[in-house]
């Protein structure tokens, strides 16, 4: 029996068609139907429906591409800009990445389904062979250019202003510049955010909203950037923000936890746990740095916020990580011959300056951004480390005398697998950025970055003679969809 809906579609497409001979199909041949009108009518509603379903739930799809060039006017022998992180590949064309977000967010004024929500960030590319290689899933052992970057569930539940709780992979709290290069200021990253700050962290995370002016954020997770964990403790993140006026706020952030890993596997075969606290020792009875998972890294910093005008911005980042028995410099670590107490620290301070010319959201904005860092890695933890599976080169030195220098970045697959064999040093590193924006329509980003490099040691290459520094111009467009 033929339902009414049916009866309806039935007459609808009659009407449809009988209009259509004598208007708009009538200046071409009319296509021959396939199958009955039954047929047609519920494939219509299939259609119809699946449309439905997904404005209903509130489904959202966005993304962004991103290429860059950079030259390096040290041109150096490697053909790598040393102790950088997502522009590593001196003097060439780079496909940084493409991004494709699927994601329903949470209602917090919604009922049932609406408070549900989740997120699905893939990112295809050079930029995502690093930010994969960051974490623990299967490090070392694949070039794969595809990276996970959020796979997270959320809901807010029915509680004060709404709690919401979010579970799964999620970008970190710690710092102000994220993997996405549309949402920085500029176009490369700081050190700080390159060589001493997490990218993502996976657990549980909850989020409350005291009030429009203060908003705290507490987790749980596996670590910095561990998929799996490493050990068998848990880290803690939090965030403070606090918007008490427009025009200025701060965000108080940080994480404490054990990020060393467990004694198994750790330094030669020989390796063995110790009977207190498990730290690990090699076979001449030495400690193993950052082997030891009872030590703890602990995590301060701010983001303070300041709108002077309605043109310009300025942000402030102070940043301060102290972690037990994880200093790499021989000096620094007694396990290794030195005379400090073995704990690393890395610290620094990022300002940004921001000043919009025009309306950013209107054809043909303008804007203008400044950079200015310093940082310090005074455990020789951080920088000059290398990496399996990175962006070609990822934070390797060039080699000081008495050392191997690092393998360089040359073509085929060991441009995707470099290990610095530079000896770790503290050192301190500060740079300067400046970099214009400008973008035709909203969605397409243009940029010119010109940025200095500078260290107390010598981790640059200038041909191929060590130097402390290096200088840069970078090109980037973007298109957001």
């Amino acid at each position: 029996m033929i339902s009414v809906r049916s009866l309806i579609g039935i007459g609808m497409c009659a009407l449809v068609s009988q209009l259509g001979s004598n208007t708009v199909f009538a200046q071409g041949p009319a296509a021959a139907p396939t199958g009955t009108i039954q047929e047609r009518v519920a494939e219509l509603e299939k259609k119809s429906d699946a449309t439905s379903l997904w404005n209903t739930l509130g489904f959202k799809i966005s993304g962004y591409v991103d290429a860059s060039y950079v030259q390096n006017f040290n041109n150096p022998a490697t053909n790598v800009s040393n102790l950088r992180i997502f522009d590593t590949q001196a003097n060439s064309f780079v496909p940084q990445l493409f991004q494709l977000m699927l994601e329903k967010p949470a209602d917090a004024g919604g009922t049932g389904l609406e408070r549900a929500g989740f997120r699905a960030r893939m990112n295809f590319g050079a930029e995502a062979r690093f930010s994969r290689a960051r974490t623990n899933f299967r490090p070392g052992t694949d070039n794969t250019e595809m990276d996970t970057q959020e796979l997270y569930a959320e809901y807010i539940a029915p509680l004060g202003n709404g709690l919401k709780i979010q579970v799964g992979k999620i970008n970190t709290l710690v710092g102000y510049e994220v993997i996405n290069s549309f949402e920085n200021p500029n176009f490369s990253r700081t050190f700080m955010f390159g060589l001493s700050q997490a990218f993502t962290t996976t657990g549980i995370r909850f989020t409350y909203t005291f009030n429009p002016m203060v908003t705290a954020v507490i987790g749980l997770v596996n670590g910095w950037d561990n998929i799996e964990d490493n050990n068998k403790s848990k880290t803690i993140e939090y965030l403070l923000a606090f918007t008490p006026h427009p025009r200025f706020g701060v965000n108080w952030f940080g994480t404490w936890g054990g990020e060393q890993s467990n004694c198994q596997g750790a330094g030669t075969s020989q390796a063995i746990p110790a009977p207190p606290g498990n730290t690990c020792f090699n076979a001449a009875g030495q400690v193993i740095p950052f082997g030891d998972p009872s030590a703890k890294r602990f995590v301060n910093g701010l983001i303070v916020t300041v709108k002077p005008t309605d043109s310009d911005t300025v942000i402030l980042e102070p940043y301060y990580v102290n972690e037990g028995n994880a200093a790499l410099d021989p000096q620094k670590q007694p396990s290794l011959g030195g005379n400090a107490s073995g704990n690393a620290r890395w610290n620094g301070m990022v300002t940004y300056w921001i000043h919009d010319f025009n309306d950013q959201t209107q054809p043909h904005a303008f804007s203008l951004r400044g950079r200015g860092e310093i940082w310090e890695d005074a455990g020789g933890f951080r920088a000059c480390g290398g990496a399996i599976n990175t962006n070609g080169g990822t934070n390797v030195c060039a080699f000081t005398q008495g050392a191997a220098p690092n393998a360089g970045f040359t073509t085929g697959s060991s441009v995707f697998n470099q290990v610095s064999t530079t000896p770790a040093q503290a050192q301190t590193l500060w740079e300067t950025t400046w970099t214009l924006q400008y973008k035709p329509v909203p969605n397409l980003i243009t940029r010119i970055e010109g940025r200095y490099d500078h260290s107390n040691k010598t981790p640059f290459l200038r041909g191929s003679q060590v130097t402390n520094n290096q200088e840069q111009l970078g090109f980037e467009v973007i298109y957001l969809f």
